[in-house]
């Protein structure tokens, strides 16, 4: 689903983002869920993640969907600082995220399925290198909430614990990829809550952490409308508004021509 790529994506979104960040050190916040209780009766991972499938509408709806566009708001909290956000994502590993600050510009973030670049007034275009690249290529699988074994290694439940105020199952995920992230389930209705990893950004690798709320229905499937992200201390908001299904036109992942001139440097 869309809050995939933009939960996990926004807290590396580039020099804007780092700027921000800078300025924020200070205030640096406690994001850690609550020692967790554990339990020999926890439900397998694999039972936790089909139950939230199926919640969401199903394996056999998701798979209908060949690309998803949602557009909306992006805000940065402590600066007061909002924004328009558009994300494409499309089978099986492609995607574009764009986004817009007035006074400051435009940024995109992009993967068409083996280039990895991001472009913002700040820094420019750039290629995406080494950890950052693999992460979006991660961040880009289509049916990466499936948790199919062609993505992921290893899923474990951890524990029952609390996650943003909602008693939640914690699982452990180990992708194919090396990379590791941890989800939180929410125990009595089966939704994804959020998932805490490191993430690699302009001033190294980070712990950050996302929150998925306020889901709703868009044609068959259900969708996260409120994404929080944090990484030391800055949260940013993605408020979705509209999306739509299997309208990404085939040119939607073709590289800008300031990635090609890279490129071909």
């Amino acid at each position: 689903m869309i809050d995939r790529y933009l939960r996990r994506l926004l807290p590396a979104c580039g020099a804007i983002a780092g700027l921000l960040l800078l300025a924020e050190l200070a205030l640096i916040a406690q994001t850690a869920a609550p020692a967790p209780a554990q339990s020999a009766s926890l439900p397998p991972a694999a039972q936790i993640v089909k139950r939230f499938v199926d919640a969401i509408g199903g394996e056999a709806e998701f798979k209908k969907i060949s690309s998803i566009r949602a557009v909306g708001t992006v805000e940065f909290i402590a600066q007061n600082i909002s924004g328009k956000i558009e994300m494409i994502a499309a089978r099986p590993s492609k995607m574009i995220m764009r986004g817009e600050m007035p006074d400051i510009g435009k940024f995109e973030t992009g993967f068409d399925g083996k280039v990895g670049w991001e472009i913002d007034p700040a820094s420019g275009p750039k290629l995406l290198m080494g950890r950052r690249l693999l992460e979006v290529a991660d961040d880009a699988r289509f049916d990466g909430i499936l948790h199919g074994a062609d993505h992921v290694k290893t899923v474990t439940t951890v524990a029952k614990t609390t996650f943003d105020n909602r008693p939640a199952y914690q699982i452990q995920v180990v992708l194919t990829s090396g990379s590791e992230e941890t989800e939180y389930f929410d125990v009595e209705t089966g939704m994804l809550l959020g998932s805490e990893a490191s993430r690699e950004t302009f001033m190294g690798v980070l712990p950050t952490i996302g929150f998925s709320r306020d889901y709703k229905k868009f044609g068959a499937i259900m969708q996260a409308t409120t994404l929080v992200a944090r990484t030391l201390g800055m949260e940013q908001v993605v408020r979705l508004t509209t999306f739509e299904f299997n309208t990404a036109p085939a040119n939607t992942f073709t590289l800008p021509p300031q990635i090609k001139a890279l490129i071909n440097k």
